[in-house]
């Protein structure tokens, strides 16, 4: 599967009301429009892959707490209501239930790209 976008994230310190633990790959953290409320926006199942500076998906364990991410749209049903949405620059969070544990922004989209007209 390829990923529909790509961030920048940043993970909040424990005394910034964050993670107390260090991140990890392939925890599957839920995505927040930044401006969207997790309550009545809702929250969406898009899921990172950590990655390294040259693209290269990061081994399994602790990764840092800066860095870049694919981002992975799990329910097909929902790709139109990102594509509508994504777009470079769109900031965004990385939620755990309601509380956000990560700030991140859009740098590239890759696999939500519009369709070509055909």
């Amino acid at each position: 599967m390829k990923p529909a976008f790509e961030v920048t994230y940043r993970f909040y310190s424990s005394e910034e009301g964050g993670r107390k633990s260090a991140p990890r790959q392939h925890v599957r953290w839920d995505f927040l429009y930044e401006g969207d409320d997790p309550v009545t926006d809702g929250i969406s199942m898009v899921w990172p892959e950590f990655i390294s500076e040259s693209g290269a998906v990061l081994p399994e364990g602790e990764v840092p707490v800066a860095g870049q991410a694919h981002m992975f749209i799990v329910n097909p049903e929902r790709v139109e209501f990102h594509r509508a949405r994504i777009r470079k620059g769109v900031r965004g969070f990385f939620v755990e239930g309601p509380r956000k544990v990560a700030e991140c922004e859009v740098i590239a989209v890759l696999g939500l790209a519009a369709k070509s007209a055909a």
